[in-house]
């Protein structure tokens, strides 16, 4: 039986809980309702363990603000003895689109305070990481719109883009499980990329999916159409050609 975390990452308190920048909780949050587990405070956290396919999973929401999550983690992974490679920060990303997961074996904190204190408390890079990415691309590619990002990402979100938070959440639970279950290597090949659209995005791509089948359907049936009047055209000309060269008299 081996032990594994992870922790969602965000700041704590109801004036946060439907930010950008809280979407780590919202995804581990989702991920203890899939597993049906409640999570319950103890010290500076959020926690609960559960058992999944043999392991035993705690699910960790640090209470003591962003950017200093890695207190917390490092005092559960130090009592619990897990590895590093057994650990997954989930976290928000604004250099990604919004909806795009990207797992990372490791690497660098990438600007956001939060894995940057996991970081310095575990005195380690080597902690494997779902980036989850919030920019808004429909409004500005390089910066989706943030005249301010620090404000940006800890603004309430409207009622279309708190059905997307939603949606992203359910999403990256799911990714998180794949993680589980098989792993960072299958996780990134299976996850890596996949990007979960709004209902108003998914709609129009589903729209431009069924006119593009539609486009080749019509370009299947004029080919066709076209070649089955060539053929006549040549089947006329072999009549013609055997009706003039009958045999004289």
């Amino acid at each position: 039986m081996g032990k594994r975390l992870v922790v969602g990452l965000g700041n704590p308190g109801p004036q946060y809980e439907n930010t950008w920048h809280n979407l780590g909780f919202k995804v581990v949050r989702a991920l203890a309702g899939r597993l049906r587990a409640s999570l319950s405070k103890k010290n500076d956290a959020l926690t609960t363990t559960v058992s999944f396919l043999g392991d035993d999973v705690t699910l960790l929401l640090p209470q003591s603000y962003m950017n200093l999550s890695g207190k917390a983690v490092r005092a559960i992974a130090n009592r619990e003895r897990i590895e590093d490679q057994d650990i997954l920060i989930v976290f928000d990303d604004h250099d990604l689109p919004r909806g795009l997961l990207r797992f990372r074996k490791s690497g660098g904190d990438g600007g956001h305070r939060g894995l940057r204190s996991v970081i310095n408390e575990m005195n380690s890079e080597a902690i494997p990481r779902l980036r989850i990415g919030i920019r808004d691309d429909s409004v500005d590619e390089e910066v989706g719109g943030y005249d301010d990002l620090a404000d940006r990402v800890l603004d309430q979100l409207t009622a279309d883009e708190l059905d997307h938070f939603e949606l992203i959440a359910k999403g990256g639970s799911e990714a998180v499980v794949e993680w589980l279950r098989n792993g960072i290597k299958l996780a990134m090949n299976r996850q890596n990329n996949r990007q979960i659209l709004s209902r108003e995005a998914e709609a129009a791509e589903k729209a431009r999916k069924d006119a593009e089948k539609k486009r080749k359907k019509a370009e299947r049936e004029a080919l066709k159409e076209k070649t089955n009047k060539e053929t006549d055209i040549v089947s006329d000309s072999h009549d013609d050609d055997r009706n003039s060269g009958g045999s004289k008299e």
